[in-house]
């Protein structure tokens, strides 16, 4: 059937659109990024001189960030399987996970999440939908924004020496705690924020004048009946991962000769986490720096050194992605399933 005038405009305007829209995104993330640093207003002479790199923390940094993707990759592919994913090697779901964060470096970290990781899956052999591995990014984003909130709590206990015990000991018991609520609280959590993903879904395509092509239903369908065993793994992966992503940034700022502690940097790595979860700009790019400034700042860190981590922290993350990409890439290729597999007749939800 031959389109129409007003289909063949709308089809050629969404590509100009989305390019439009990416550009302002990026004009938007780099303005406050160059706010975030005058405001910082650092000596920059003072800014060279302040670095003193060290390539054993730099390392330290890299394997906080490889440990951080591979804890991810596990809870993901736990997901994956426990919703009926298509069983895959686990380097397709590390790799997977490391491309796409490098990607969303330089377009949107919040696409690349829900879509860009199902695309990954998919070209590995998955017979499943986007939707299918959107909705599992959901479900992790639940632990991922209520960790940093727990964790803020212990943060501001320990800064104001309301707890009786060391910060290692307090922030062991806040874990615990964590794990104790997550078990009963996640079944309701996981229903509430899979209607308000689906939700949001609709009236974002209702805006854009675009057609649903998944099934609602079916997506809240696919998600997994959540058990105490499965609760209970799903919040370890997530204290494990903090606890990497704290020693990747930890790693990142000695690197550059930076003095701050192993709990200041627990401290502010949740603030940074839950700004950096918006995913409105390429990277967080802006968004990201101005956690870090208010979490760095408020565990006491002077505004060089914040300004000088901002900077590093950029690089650093890129690099280390980059570096487990080109790792990864190899072997996730040698792993995919072959392409002679038939594909699975596609679903209401592809």
């Amino acid at each position: 059937m031959t389109k129409t005038i007003d289909e063949q405009l709308a089809a050629t305007e969404r590509p100009a659109r989305r390019r439009l829209e990416a550009a302002l995104r990026f004009i938007v993330g780099a303005a406050l990024f160059v706010v975030v640093l005058r405001w910082l207003a650092p000596n920059w002479g003072e800014l060279a001189a302040s670095v003193d790199l060290h390539l054993g923390w730099a390392l330290v940094g890299v394997l906080g960030t490889t440990l951080a993707s591979f804890v991810t990759a596990a809870r993901w592919r736990l997901l994956a399987e426990v919703m009926g994913g298509t069983k895959l090697p686990f380097v397709a779901y590390f790799y997977g996970l490391v491309v796409t964060r490098l990607i969303g470096q330089f377009t949107s970290t919040l696409a690349m999440d829900l879509v860009g990781r199902g695309m990954a899956l998919r070209s590995a052999g998955s017979e499943r939908s986007l939707g299918h591995a959107a909705t599992q990014v959901v479900l992790e984003r639940i632990f991922d924004a209520a960790l940093p909130l727990v964790l803020l709590t212990w943060a501001l206990c320990v800064r104001d020496g309301w707890l009786p015990v060391s910060p290692l000991v307090s922030l062991a018991l806040f874990c615990l705690g964590f794990l104790a609520l997550a078990i009963p609280l996640l079944r309701p959590a996981v229903g509430v924020a899979l209607r308000l993903y689906l939700w949001l879904k609709l009236r974002v395509a209702r805006w854009r004048r675009k057609q649903i092509e998944t099934d609602s239903k079916r997506e809240l369908d696919a998600a997994p009946t959540v058990d105490a065993a499965l609760a209970a793994k799903v919040a370890t992966y997530s204290l494990l991962r903090f606890a990497a992503v704290v020693v990747q940034f930890w790693g990142i700022a000695r690197a550059v000769g930076i003095q701050v502690s192993w709990d200041q940097m627990a401290g502010a790595t949740p603030v940074a986490q839950l700004a950096g979860m918006l995913g409105l700009t390429p990277g967080g790019l802006g968004v990201l720096e101005a956690g870090w400034v208010v979490g760095l700042g408020w565990v006491g860190l002077a505004s060089v050194a914040i300004s000088l981590f901002v900077l590093a922290q950029r690089v650093g993350v890129i690099a280390s992605f980059g570096l487990l990409s080109a790792i990864s890439w190899p072997l996730a290729k040698r792993a995919a399933l072959p392409a002679s597999i038939p594909a699975a007749p596609p679903t209401p939800d592809d």
